[in-house]
């Protein structure tokens, strides 16, 4: 029961627990929520990014994909393009907004690849 009120009052709270305790799909699905809560930018970066990272399904890509374009499409989208990229560091990817979108477009076409097998 403590759990589950957590889970859906304190979002924050169980992405940080699953995380330390070493549950990344959890922390994932937590992300999803928080952002869902909160309705801000950068938690729906963070759900997209944790969604990809631990997607094993078609339904999974899908998702982060779904989420994703939420993301790309959002006003605020390019201020928070323009503050992660004070700190962004990659060695494929010149910008935040370019990789963002490559992890979006790889998973859209992961999870129609994996729907059509």
């Amino acid at each position: 029961l403590f759990i589950g009120l957590c889970s859906l009052c304190f979002p924050s709270v169980m992405v940080t627990l699953s995380d330390g305790l070493g549950l990344e799909r959890a922390a994932a699905a937590y992300s999803v929520n928080l952002y869902e809560q909160t309705g801000e930018v950068a938690d729906l970066a963070d759900a997209v990014e944790r969604k990809y990272s631990t997607a094993e399904s078609a339904a999974d890509y899908a998702e982060t994909a779904r989420l994703g374009e939420t993301l790309l499409l959002s006003e605020e989208y390019p201020a928070f393009c323009a503050a992660q990229d004070e700190t962004f560091s990659s060695e494929y990817y010149d910008d935040y907004d370019a990789f963002m979108t490559a992890l979006v477009e790889s998973a859209r076409a992961l999870g129609e690849n994996a729907a059509g097998e």
